[in-house]
């Protein structure tokens, strides 16, 4: 086997271990566009908003995408729109007044995903959509 070959077989594998189901030494399954309660309190006291939570555990959803146009209703957003429980609920500092602990599981959907799902009020940046946790008796 050439090296070059070798190469190419230890690039692999280390993609491959690279893009495991799990946090590291949490035993927490990972998704990449979903982050659960559980994840959330795995990730300790020192998450105390929603925000905080992705911050720590998927900071690349509060990345820009750029300004992509100037329309009104949310279109020209730079970062991610909020939705809870799949009303608009406002930007992404919004997520700022939403308690950890009242979360259920925060989903992230890119511009494409966003545009099926919410339609226009998705936005062009995608769209953070946060589940609450129902209270206890009300299900």
């Amino acid at each position: 086997m050439s090296v070059k070959h070798l190469y190419l077989v230890v690039a692999a594998f280390v993609l491959g271990c690279a893009s495991g189901g799990s946090g590291p030494g949490t035993g927490v399954t990972r998704k990449i566009n979903v982050l659960t309660l559980e994840e959330i309190s795995s990730a300790h006291a020192d998450v105390a908003t929603a925000y905080d939570a992705v911050a720590r555990l998927r900071p690349n959803w509060l990345a820009s995408h750029g300004v992509t146009s100037v329309l009104s209703g949310g279109a020209g957003t730079e970062h991610a729109n909020v939705f809870i429980d799949g009303q608009s609920y406002g930007d992404i500092n919004s997520l700022r007044n939403i308690p950890a602990y009242h979360v259920r599981d925060i989903r992230y959907y890119n511009i494409t995903e966003a545009g099926a799902r919410f339609g226009i009020k998705g936005g062009a940046s995608g769209v953070i959509e946060v589940t609450m946790n129902l209270p206890s008796g009300s299900e």
